[in-house]
């Protein structure tokens, strides 16, 4: 039996790939675009999610008994821009996966949902799971739909679908724009980075390995007896508060941030990752200076070789 990585190639679909591979899982990394990977116990299938006949032929042929659903278009800011494509590739895409699943006899799926399914919240209040989905962008919308539709699978196919609502993500292999990416390389630089407001926003950055952890072990848990779970690094920090400890990282970094929130950003309170400790086994095992140190070494080495 295996494991399908949809997306298997992208930021977190590579360091769940790596993951499962060392746990000794066999793997079927799924994607759009070709590529070459010649690991013991891994193997690639190019495919489109769209394309029910080949998916369903990919998990027979493999003997796939459970899916990790990352692909999709994951930025909600190219959303606003593009909300047709982002509909077909996260809602459309991820039904297909559902679908196929159902047809085949795979009962547990993990899917990727969002902190942007939940659209602003007070900053004061804790979120759990029971929050009110209210979105605020075309993706938050897709990632209300997926967790739906996976609630109604479980519930008339005797399927195991099971969202994991994801913050912030960082860390090595983040191509994406991100406000964190271009603090650390305005900083590498040593070019000042000047925002008008924002200083006061909120985020809770969650390393790319904890969140493949994550993935990982709702994949396996005996269990599931919630359709949702959060997943965060356990803690929140503000953007001014980024930019000081950058500072502290990088000397020749300089950062002029105004105060009050980003209103291109949802803002949301602290999130509760009781469920998620007590069914999954999930804590987070990066805190955020050791991942912020993985993330500017990654980029320091790419894109500022010395």
């Amino acid at each position: 039996m295996s494991t399908l990585v949809t997306g298997g190639r992208g930021f977190v679909g590579r360091h769940l790939v790596d993951q499962l591979l060392r746990d000794g899982t066999k793997t079927v990394s799924y994607n759009r675009d070709f590529a070459v990977d010649s690991r013991d116990g891994l193997t690639l299938v190019q495919g489109e999610l769209f394309d029910i006949p080949r998916l369903s032929e990919t998990i027979r042929t493999h003997g796939v008994d459970r899916i990790i659903h990352t692909a999709g278009q994951s930025h909600p800011g190219v959303s606003i821009e593009l909300p047709w494509t982002t509909f077909a590739a996260n809602a459309e895409g991820t039904l297909a996966v559902y679908e196929c699943a159902r047809a085949t006899g795979v009962r547990r799926i993990v899917n990727f949902s969002s902190e942007c399914a939940l659209g602003n919240l007070d900053l004061d209040t804790v979120v759990r799971e029971d929050v009110k989905p209210e979105p605020t962008t075309p993706y938050g919308v897709t990632k209300v739909a997926g967790e739906l539709f996976g609630t109604v699978y479980t519930s008339l196919y005797d399927m195991e679908i099971v969202s994991l609502r994801v913050t912030e993500v960082y860390g090595p292999g983040l191509w994406m724009p991100s406000l964190l990416g271009d603090m650390i390389r305005a900083g590498l630089r040593g070019e000042a980075f000047h925002l008008d407001t924002g200083g006061d926003h909120p985020f809770q950055f969650v390393f790319v390995e904890d969140v493949a952890t994550a993935a990982r072990l709702a994949s396996t848990a005996a269990t599931l007896p919630q359709t949702v779970y959060n997943v965060s690094g356990g803690r929140r920090i503000t953007v001014a508060d980024t930019a000081r400890l950058l500072e502290k990282i990088l000397p020749e970094a300089h950062y002029d941030i105004g105060a009050g929130l980003l209103p291109q950003w949802d803002h949301q309170g602290e999130y509760d990752l009781s469920a998620s400790r007590r069914d999954l086994g999930y804590t987070p095992a990066w805190t955020f200076e050791r991942g912020l140190q993985a993330q500017i070494d990654w980029i320091r080495s790419t894109e500022h070789p010395s």
